[in-house]
């Protein structure tokens, strides 16, 4: 049995997938204005991480203080008593929630779906046909500029999902991207390599303080990709304390050089690193660094890549090229 989804006939069995938000008409990840799915779930746990909740199975409830008015009706209708308000204000028990959504269909302020709201579940569980109903216009609209971006979390986390997904973009033309750690298993990427045009890859060879290095697992993805001919993109943050250690950079300057990779982005410091931390209850795992820090980290990195020939592109500058497979 066969079920039309647009122009296109797919078969009834899709897999389901868990996300966390969808932006439509982006210029911030890949080449042109893109649609990008940003998938729940990340094992990198990076201490710098600006979404942190997108990296556990299910997001916890995000409220945004400053939209409370305080009247109290969650609290009336949640039967697990997450909701609280005494003398410091409205208190979360985020621990005792079982994301049945009850306090947001109540709450004036909120609406289901909406992450602006002053409570939000963010982790939709979906399966890819509905959603790719949801994207397809979107991805008609901008075909010839743009395309679609898998981000995260880490998208290839849910493997399955995101295959179908991008099976079903370049049946329609759809020009695609992955923003990947690289801290996944290699046959993982190995079954992505036909469906992607330009990898975003994260040159994350350290992610927290007290973490192990990730220096021979970016390596070895990096030669695969690169072996098999993928379009890749390298990707440093920059974060103070981090990537602007000499022995990262080094390391990082190496894996580059050995695959002849002379183009590099440098992801600007999220000057709203902590506000999700602050809207899920989330605990910090660095301290937000000053406008010292960052300028001094900025200066670090880009002076270390300049002197060895390196150039900086932002990631809406690469080229672009849209087409089904055999075009």
């Amino acid at each position: 049995m066969k079920v039309r989804i647009g122009e296109m006939e797919h078969r009834t069995h899709t897999h389901h997938l868990r996300v966390f938000d969808v932006a439509e008409l982006s210029k911030q990840d890949g080449p042109g204005v893109r649609t990008v799915v940003y998938f729940q779930g990340c094992p990198a746990q990076c201490e710098w991480c600006h979404s942190p909740h997108s990296q556990i199975y299910n997001a916890p409830l995000m409220s945004l203080s400053a939209l409370c008015l305080g009247c109290g009706r969650c609290a009336e209708v949640c039967k697990h008593k997450v909701h609280e308000f005494n003398e410091f204000g409205h208190i979360l028990h985020r621990e005792r929630c079982v994301g049945c959504g009850n306090c947001i269909d109540q709450c004036p302020r909120s609406i289901t779906g909406i992450k602006g709201s002053a409570l939000h579940l963010p982790t939709t569980e979906t399966t890819v046909l509905s959603l790719w109903e949801q994207i397809l216009p979107y991805l008609r609209l901008t075909r010839k500029q743009g395309g679609i971006t898998l981000s995260g979390g880490e998208a290839l986390l849910q493997p399955q999902a995101a295959e179908e997904l991008l099976r079903l973009c370049k049946q329609e033309g759809i020009h695609t991207v992955i923003e990947t750690s690289g801290l996944l298993p290699l046959d993982i990427y190995k079954r992505m390599i036909p469906l992607v045009d330009v990898w975003l890859f994260g040159m994350r060879v350290i992610t927290g303080c007290k973490h192990q290095r990730h220096d021979e697992q970016i390596s070895n993805v990096l030669d695969y990709l690169v072996n098999k001919g993928a379009k890749v993109l390298p990707q440093i943050p920059m974060v103070p304390g981090f990537f602007d250690r000499d022995d990262v950079l080094h390391s990082i300057s190496s894996i580059l050089i050995k695959n002849g990779i002379n183009t590099v982005t440098i992801l600007p410091w999220n000057v709203n690193f902590d506000v999700n931390y602050q809207r899920s209850g989330i605990a910090l795992k660095m301290a937000v660094p000053n406008a010292s820090d960052i300028e001094s980290c900025e200066s670090k990195i880009t002076s270390f890549f300049t002197h060895l020939n390196f150039n900086i592109y932002e990631r809406e500058s690469m080229e672009f090229k849209s087409g089904k497979p055999d075009e």
